[in-house]
């Protein structure tokens, strides 16, 4: 014999149940006289009769409550797996990998921080900090990090940041030695920290203020391709930094690094997270999208 139908099998349960067409109908939404074709049908195929049934009251046969007794745990195992199963799938959860520059990474820690992770504590962040662009479908991640222009055009890109500030820093005890310039040009004369970009070209410091610009190639004693030792050379006085605001916030609430020329400081374009088309997205990238997009 083959196995009846899991719908007949679960209209029967119901029935069982309740010894009531009527409420079981209503607790499977379907109407009393489907439920009773199913069971029709369930007890031609087992050639058994499951249930008595008078105008007033519905009871279980001997086979009828002998069969309910046998697939009754059953029925409730398999449901429970189901619900399990799609509970598993739907909850948001799984690791997000993203690849970020070192001006983006304490961006996206502070966006992704102890609220993000107590609403979504099954959600594993994977931050990669590389300053190199790469590849991210090739080397594995689930979505970049970049200013719009450096995005490939085949990536959807999202905005998450607005238009962010690089500024001009020393510390306290830098400009006691040396003094504050008063313009741009008068960088010239100081001491400044170079920042390479891993293509080998140096970082040309450009100024704003209203319509007029100004862009310098200064010079100094120092140079690095890193953020961080970058902020670190400023605060142990080895000279003049140009660096995104949104690195150093603590050390200008701190007094270790004074802003300079902040009316000349310079707005760059928006941050973007950026991520294949056409891809099925996983529920945890999705939660980091809407987390982080403005």
């Amino acid at each position: 014999m083959s196995l009846p139908p899991i719908h007949e099998l679960q209209a029967f349960q119901k029935v069982a149940q309740y010894l009531n067409f009527k409420k079981a109908a209503d607790s499977v939404s379907i109407t009393p006289s489907t439920l009773s074709h199913l069971i029709k049908s369930l007890e031609n195929r087992l050639h058994i009769r499951l249930f008595n049934r008078t105008t007033r009251s519905v009871s279980l046969t001997d086979e009828g409550l002998d069969f309910f007794t046998q697939i009754n745990p059953v029925l409730s195992d398999l449901k429970q797996a189901v619900d399990k199963v799609g509970s598993t799938r739907n909850e948001t959860q799984g690791t997000v990998r993203i690849s970020v520059n070192e001006v983006a990474a304490p961006i996206i820690l502070d966006r992704l921080g102890a609220d993000f992770r107590q609403r979504f504590p099954d959600v594993k962040i994977d931050l990669i900090v590389e300053n190199r662009f790469i590849d991210i479908v090739s080397e594995g991640f689930d979505a970049g990090v970049r200013l719009r222009d450096k995005v490939p055009e085949d990536m959807v890109a999202i905005p998450i940041l607005n238009n962010f500030r690089f500024v001009t820093v020393a510390s306290q005890a830098y400009i006691n030695d040396f003094g504050i310039p008063e313009t741009p040009e008068e960088l010239l004369n100081h001491n400044c920290i170079g920042f390479q970009f891993q293509s080998g070209r140096r970082h040309e410091w450009e100024f704003q203020q209203g319509t007029k610009s100004i862009t310098l190639d200064v010079k100094g004693t120092l140079t690095t391709n890193s953020p961080a030792i970058l902020c670190k050379a400023a605060k142990n006085s080895f000279g003049i930094a140009m660096i995104a605001e949104s690195l150093i916030y603590k050390e200008l609430d701190s007094n270790e690094l004074v802003m300079i020329l902040d009316d000349w400081a310079l707005d760059w374009p928006s941050l973007y997270l950026y991520f294949p088309k056409n891809r099925h997205m996983a529920p945890a990238l999705r939660t980091v999208i809407d987390e982080l997009k403005l």
